[in-house]
This record gives structure tokens, C-alpha cells and sequence, in this order.
């Protein structure tokens, strides 16, 4: 029991800090992924200290706690504010049920520290109204989160996955809920109850644990996307762009001289390079948000090497560098045109669309190629700096 605990408290801990690190680049739905982080270790630390410091304190088979009261309502949050809906509003919601058992919680631990031990007589009242939430919140927020996922943007195709896993387990723990209340409603479960109450337990602390997993998964994904692929970057790059947030009026992109590229004579980069502009500017093959070296390499009918010393050595660009340069171009020109339109334009359709399924990735690559953040460039004049040379 305890080493599940601890590993929960591990993976929550850790999820919280990953996303708390790169806290300046978070959305309001990351924040609210912390407050669940946050809630799940103060719930799961709590527990392993009743298990450490009271073992065998009657407490534990008897009171119900207040925070996993939250947990539901949280993860509905979360989907609202990836839908663009969310308001404060719902967080307040969410958390309500959590802060009016709160008080009664608090209560009662005083009432048992002042007594030794002992219960007072109106935990029956708590652990009976609490049980009756765990189980009405553990089924109609799940069951909604299931039914409007599809709603959420395609964008956010991983953020849905780990939604849908964690709604789903939620709603098991809410029909695990029903069951039990049926069953000591009907039957006289007295001899079970701790057997049952156990392995209650272990089951909620384990689905934890796995939602603070996925947490991590899709935060980790996300930095190497970003980062980890863009190592093999050379540090000196022909692409010279302002830091403030006013986008700049060109950006030129010189290749290197003949001379620099001697050493390797070898490798034919103008016609690999002819035949990847092709593809890119043509067949627009970027749009495909999988698209790999390899895959890349394959279409162009070159080697993965060559491909890669090409754009290294002749360009001077990683392979992800050089194609999200080219879904920025198509971004913006998208921007464009739905500007001259006057038509509303989403943004992050609009990102997925060209190709990219990270939004972190997106902004920054934004930033890199614009000189400026998107909203930012929506709202300066038009004007055409998109690898034009």
C-alpha cells in the first residue's frame, strides 16, 4: 500500500514540476493540471503520513477524504478550457464540493487529536453525505468529459488521449462507488468491509498514479519535440530576426559558399535540394504532421544521409527546422488570407492543418521564423516575410 502511495506521490511531484518549470509558456488548461497535480500529492502524502504515523488508527477504514472530491470536476475544467470555453467560473465549481467537506474534514481530525483517537459520533453523517458526492461527481463528470471529447480540437490530440484514459478511469472508481452503496444497502457487508475498503483503496491510489503517468508522458513528448530533435542545430544560423515583439519587415536566408562546402564535393546538394523544394513547395509533403527524415528521404529518392548532409551542411538547418519552416509559411499565408477574408480565424486549427500537433512547438517555431507571436502578427499590418528570397 505504501509503496504505491509513494510512487503516486513521486509521479504527481514530478508532473508538477515539469509543468510548473515551463510555467511562463502554459495555458490556463495547464493550470489547471496543476491544481490537480498539486491536489493528488496533497492527498496521497496525506495518506502515507495516516499510514506511517497511525497505522492502526480506526480512522483510516472510517473517514473519507476531501480532496479526491475535486479530482472530476478538474479534469472537466481541463476539457472546457482545451475547447476555449472554460471560465473561472468552472474551476470554483469544480472545487466546491472539495472546500465544503474541507471544513467538515478538518473538524473532525481535531476532534480526533483532542480525543486520542477517538470518533465522534457525526462521522457517520460526513462519511454518508461525502460518499454520496464521491459517487454522483465520479459519474456525471467522467461520463460528460467522455461524451464531448470529440469536441476538443484536433490540435490537442494527445491532451484527448490522456483525458479520455483519466475519465474513464474515473468513472470506474464512481461505479466502483455505486456498487458498493447498492451492496451495503441490500446486504450486510460488515465481515468484508475492510477487505473491501483495502482494495478500494489500492485501486484509487493506483489510478492516480496513472494519471499522474500520463501527465508526464504528454509533457515529456511535448520538450522533445521541441527540444531533444533540435540538437544536431548548427550555432551559427543565416536567419537574423528582432527579439521584441514587433514583427520585423523581411528575413532573408542566404546558403553557404561553395568553398565552405568543399570538403564534402561528394554529395550533389543542389539537385537533393531541387528535388526537396520540390516536394515541399509543390506536393506541400509537410502538411503530413508523421513526416520523418526517412520519409522524407524516400520520396526525394535520395539517401537518409545525403538528405541529412544537405540540410545540415549546405543549409545549415536541422530536418525539423526546415520543415516547420515551411508549415510556418503555411500558416501565415492561411492568416493571410483569412485576414483579407475577414473571417475569424483559429489559430490552432490552423497550426494542425499545416502540420504541427503540439501547440508549445508551434508557438515557438512562430516565434522563431516571425520574429513575433501569433496574435502578435495578427495584429501588425500584413506583409510577407515567408522564406522569400
Amino acid at each position: 500500500m505504501n509503496y504505491i502511495i509513494i510512487v503516486g506521490a513521486t509521479q504527481a511531484l514530478m508532473a508538477l514540476g515539469i509543468l510548473l518549470k515551463n510555467k511562463k509558456n502554459n495555458g490556463q488548461h495547464d493550470n489547471i493540471l496543476s491544481y490537480l497535480l498539486a491536489s493528488i500529492f496533497l492527498h496521497l502524502t496525506i495518506s502515507f503520513a495516516l499510514n506511517v504515523f497511525w497505522p492502526d488508527s480506526k480512522i483510516h477504514q472510517q473517514f473519507n477524504t476531501f480532496i479526491a472530491l475535486a479530482y472530476p470536476g478538474l479534469l472537466w475544467c481541463y476539457m472546457r478550457y482545451l475547447e476555449h470555453k472554460g471560465k473561472p467560473i468552472d474551476i470554483l465549481l469544480a472545487m466546491f464540493p472539495a472546500l465544503c467537506a474541507s471544513v467538515a474534514y478538518f473538524w473532525i481530525a481535531a476532534y480526533v487529536i483532542n480525543r486520542s483517537g477517538e470518533l465522534p459520533p457525526f462521522i457517520k453523517m460526513y462519511n454518508s453525505i461525502s460518499g454520496y458526492a464521491y459517487t454522483v461527481l465520479y459519474i456525471v463528470y467522467p461520463v460528460k468529459v467522455l461524451a464531448k471529447a470529440n469536441k476538443i480540437p484536433v490540435f490537442w490530440k494527445m491532451e484527448k488521449r490522456m483525458l479520455r484514459l483519466a475519465a474513464a478511469l474515473l468513472l470506474f472508481i464512481g461505479c466502483a462507488f455505486l456498487v458498493i452503496t447498492i451492496w451495503t444497502r441490500l446486504f450486510d457487508i460488515s465481515i468484508y468491509f475492510n477487505a473491501i475498503h483495502l482494495w478500494l483503496r489500492v485501486i484509487i491510489y493506483s489510478i492516480l498514479a496513472i494519471i499522474c503517468l500520463s501527465i508526464i508522458y504528454i509533457k515529456i513528448s511535448s520538450f522533445l519535440y521541441i527540444h531533444v530533435y533540435q540538437q544536431d542545430q548548427p550555432q551559427h544560423h543565416h536567419v537574423h530576426l528582432q527579439e521584441d515583439q514587433q514583427c520585423p519587415a523581411a528575413s532573408k536566408y542566404h546558403y553557404s559558399t561553395v568553398e565552405e562546402n568543399e570538403k564534402n564535393a561528394g554529395i550533389d546538394y543542389v539537385n537533393i535540394l531541387a528535388k526537396v523544394e520540390n516536394l515541399m513547395a509543390q506536393h506541400k509533403v509537410f502538411l503530413d504532421p508523421s513526416l520523418t527524415l526517412e520519409i522524407l528521404a524516400t520520396k526525394a529518392a535520395v539517401s537518409r544521409h545525403h538528405l541529412s548532409e544537405t540540410l545540415n551542411q549546405y543549409l545549415e538547418k536541422s530536418f525539423y527546422q526546415y520543415v516547420n519552416e515551411y508549415r510556418i509559411r503555411e500558416v501565415v499565408t492561411l492568416m493571410d488570407q483569412y485576414r483579407n477574408r475577414g473571417e475569424n480565424i483559429n489559430i490552432l486549427g490552423l497550426a494542425f492543418r499545416a502540420g504541427f500537433h503540439s501547440k508549445s512547438s508551434f508557438n515557438q517555431y512562430f516565434k522563431k521564423v516571425q520574429g513575433c507571436t501569433p496574435s502578435a502578427y495578427l495584429k501588425s499590418t500584413p506583409h510577407y516575410n515567408l522564406l522569400n528570397t
